[in-house]
């Protein structure tokens, strides 16, 4: 039976492509994003390693918790404990480093951003025992006030060499530096995307605000002292709240906070590897259906020479897996494509990762094999045991096989468990925050098509057969009507990626809504003053320029830091208690604004319920920095959406906990209707500050909407063209099995142009019944949706209908462009031997 198989395979071979295609692109999906993972991971390790080779032991203030929202900044340490450290026996060098906020200008003046990752200032390690991998690419450290060192990647990117004037700007403000030195780290010219500017000790500690302090304390041991006993010695001398490391623990920690990172990326993308992987199931399914009951003839000889069924059956099977191992084996190496591609397109947007070579670990390898061979042979199984059925005596049959009719039951259950789905999301969108519901009634409601869809097929094609005798749209719409399960397997390839994107669409609409009104009602403010780009923050400086201006009425800055409430990981709000009303109308529900003052917060009114908090009740938070601290609850309030948090601490209290002075936004009012242009002229200093209106903030908001539907849209691209290969695949076999029908076209005078119209046409009815399905219940589905995230801050529903409408359109195209091979094929059909055939 593997020769049979294989034959079979062989002698077919644009039918096996297709099939290997729609396979291949969702293993490329899924071992792509693990060669990316385990790339980047190793990257990472790497760049770690590198970085602490020299340092034994470590030394920093110990956390009170740690977690992705801490932000690897650690509370400073006093010099003294430097000093303290160094004197240890069993010490050959020890060194102080500390990091903070330095934005650097380019010639031009405009910040240089990294595009997600932090614009960071440092001291420049000196002792050659500490340094690591850090080099100098060109020039030497700086020595004097005046002076830093630009990564190579930052001073490429600006056009910076050794000698020139660069302007930086600092939580103190902006200054001017001499470029003493390019700095690298091993091959790469950057720390993962971040902008570098390093500075002697002495400066770097009165710029970034820690004068006296340090951040870490790095040590190397002396020759015969391992590790381990250095950190014991070194811990011996600690005061409490401090702790030691050796130089592995700090880069393993390093690697697998990252690694944390990654994780998020990766699910996220193994999700959409998900979809396509599904719609290729679709798409296998369909194809061995098709396959097997234009092979009933075959089958029914092998039967009648003594083929038992098991074999029949084993040999559908194992077409089946070599097919499977095929797109494994060619997705895999699409996979090391895909991920190369992906890292070259994040370091094209500024993100740029460590050099190395790409990871294929030997789960990737395994999990591509799985996935090829499994989802390959799951989804031909059931057409197989069909094919063990049919019985020896079709073997003298000469008719063409014919669909089987829908089974009562089919039909009844389709039927119910599309009114239940539909009905389910109705209920959902009605009664709102039901979000585990609406996945429940979506999924229900897509069963609902699986089962009911031949029934949808025969729908659409009796409404598009109801055009002129004869006509294309006719024979198309009867030839869907002849096989609609056919029809709808293919469509539904189609149906899921149309349905999550349509979804998507929904529920970002209704956020872009929300978002209008919820400016309009809570924002008292004029102006709102945001860093621009990722990883930055807005020096105390500004909000000092602003205060002193005339045209200001008032000015609130906003810090954000991550922290713990009552234990619950969150982030929290630092600002004063002073104008806060006046910027922003915060919907106090109990208790007054007036008594929020030192040791006292705000505290949104869905969070006090979730702990059972009232105004005058105490709260624990705990920062990472400081450990845990008691307020008091001064007022509950609604607008958690618009500040950003439902905590807001007094800044003084904040300053007292965290070390970072930098703002996230600072929100304004003014004494004149106009004062937008002369407040952004007056901080044309602080290139990294955008001054916003109301109308700048909204329009920026649904711009990050709209990119966030963009990226989903084109992770969903793949199971769009996996469902056209569908489409493909199904109008080829269908051109093959109606080889006679199309001769006879041809002979009573149909023209070759009227065959290829009658195949592109069915094609387009396949695609729309694919895009009417996928839209409608992707439509319901995000209205379902949106209504489930009023917590999370959509208060609106709205359905985006000039880009369903598109995408409707589009499907049409693709129904068209889908259908140009197999109309073509079909077109050159030889008459004679077509309606000879047997």
């Amino acid at each position: 039976m593997f020769k049979v198989s294989l034959r079979s395979l062989l002698a077919h071979k644009l039918r096996l492509v297709l099939t290997v295609l729609a396979v291949t692109v969702g293993v490329a999906f899924v071992s792509g994003t693990f060669v990316l993972s385990d790339t980047m991971s190793k990257a990472f390790d790497e760049l770690y390693t590198g970085l602490t080779k020299g340092t034994d032991v470590a030394v920093r203030a110990e956390a009170a918790y740690s977690d992705i929202t801490t932000q690897g900044q650690p509370r400073p340490l006093d010099d003294d404990l430097l000093e303290t450290v160094a004197a240890l026996p069993g010490v050959a060098a020890a060194e102080g480093s500390l990091t903070g906020f330095a934005l650097v200008l380019d010639k031009d003046g405009e910040a240089v951003q990294p595009g997600g990752a932090p614009t960071l200032g440092a001291n420049a390690p000196a002792d050659p025992l500490l340094m690591g991998n850090f080099s100098y690419r060109g020039g030497r450290a700086p020595v004097r006030p005046d002076e830093v060192a630009l990564d190579a990647a930052t001073a490429a990117k600006a056009g910076y060499a050794v000698g020139d004037d660069v302007t930086v700007v600092l939580e103190g403000g902006p200054q001017t530096f001499t470029v003493a030195g390019i700095t690298g780290f091993g091959e790469t010219d950057s720390l993962a995307g971040a902008t570098m500017a390093s500075f002697d000790m002495t400066t770097a500690q009165e710029l970034l605000g820690k004068t006296g302090k340090v951040d870490q304390i790095n040590i190397a041991a002396t020759d015969g002292v391992s590790a381990e006993e250095l950190r014991a010695d070194v811990e011996a001398v600690l005061p409490s709240g401090t702790e030691a490391l050796t130089g592995e623990q700090l880069a393993a920690e390093g690697s697998a906070a990252i690694r944390e990172g990654l994780g998020v990326f990766t699910n996220i993308l193994l999700v959409f590897a998900g979809v396509s992987l599904l719609v290729g199931s679709f798409v296998i399914w369909n194809t061995f259906n098709v396959i097997v009951a234009q092979r009933r003839r075959e089958v029914a000889l092998l039967r009648a020479v003594g083929a038992k069924r098991g074999q029949v059956l084993g040999g559908l099977v194992i077409e089946a897996g070599i097919i499977g191992l095929v797109s494994a084996a060619l997705g895999l190496g699409a996979g090391v494509g895909l991920a190369t591609g992906i890292r070259e397109l994040l370091a094209v947007m500024g993100m740029e990762m460590p050099t190395t070579s790409a990871a294929v670990e030997p789960r990737t390898v395994v999990a591509a094999l799985l996935v090829g061979v499994v989802v390959t042979v799951a989804a031909a199984v059931v057409p197989s045991l069909s094919a063990t059925r049919v019985a020896p005596i079709e073997a003298l049959r000469d008719a063409a096989p014919t669909a089987a009719g829908i089974g009562p039951v089919r039909r009844v259950a389709g039927v119910v468990l599309l009114v239940a789905g539909l009905g389910g999301l109705t209920a959902c969108a009605v009664v709102g925050d039901q979000p585990v519901l609406t996945g429940v009634a979506a999924l229900t409601a897509f069963a609902g098509l699986v089962a009911a869809g031949p029934l949808l097929a025969q729908a659409m094609a009796a409404v598009a057969g109801r055009g002129r005798r004869g006509g294309g749209w006719r024979l198309a719409a009867r030839n869907i009507a002849r096989s609609p399960q056919r029809a709808a397997a293919t469509a539904l390839a189609l149906t899921i990626g149309l349905t999550v994107v349509s979804a998507v669409a929904v529920t970002a609409e209704s956020a872009k809504g929300s978002i209008e009104g919820m400016v309009g009602d809570g924002m008292r403010s004029d102006l709102i003053l945001q860093p621009v780009g990722q990883g930055s923050g807005i020096s105390p400086e500004v909000v000092e320029v602003l205060r002193d201006r005339d045209d200001v009425e008032a000015a609130v800055e906003m810090r954000f830091s991550g922290a713990r409430v009552q234990d619950a990981g969150t982030f929290v709000v630092g600002a004063p208690a002073a104008d806060l009303e006046q910027v922003a109308d915060l919907g106090i529900t109990a208790g007054s604004v007036e008594d929020f003052g030192p040791g006292t917060m705000l505290l949104g009114v869905d969070q006090a319920e979730a702990f059972g908090l009232a105004p005058g009740d105490s709260v624990t938070v705990t920062f990472p920095e400081t450990g845990p601290v008691d307020l008091t609850v001064a007022a509950t309030f609604t607008a958690d959406d618009l500040v950003g948090s439902a905590y807001i601490l007094e800044l003084g209290d904040y300053e007292a906990n965290v070390t970072s002075r930098l703002a996230a936004s600072i929100l304004v009012t003014t004494t004149t209707g106009d004062a937008k242009q002369s407040i952004a002229d007056a901080l044309a200093g602080y290139p990294n500050v955008a001054v916003k209106d109301t109308a700048d903030l909204t329009a920026d908001v649904r711009a990050q909407i709209d990119q966030m539907l963009g990226i989903v849209t084109a992770l969903l691209l793949l199971a769009v063209i996996v469902a056209v290969l569908g489409i493909v695949n199904t109008l080829v076999l269908s051109v093959v099995e109606r080889t006679r029908e199309l001769g006879l076209m041809r002979a009573v005078g149909a023209t070759q142009r009227q065959v290829r119209a009658v195949v592109r046409r069915e094609s387009v009815l396949m695609a729309l019944l694919g895009a009417v399905t996928g839209i409608g219940l992707g439509t319901a589905a995000g209205v379902a949706l949106a209504r489930a995230l009023s917590e999370q801050g959509i208060s609106s529903v709205a359905v985006p209908v000039p880009t369903l409408g598109i995408y409707l359109v589009v499907a049409a195209v693709v129904g068209v462009l889908a259908a140009v091979g197999p109309a073509r094929r079909a077109s050159r059909v030889d008459v004679l031997r077509a309606i000879t055939v047997e």
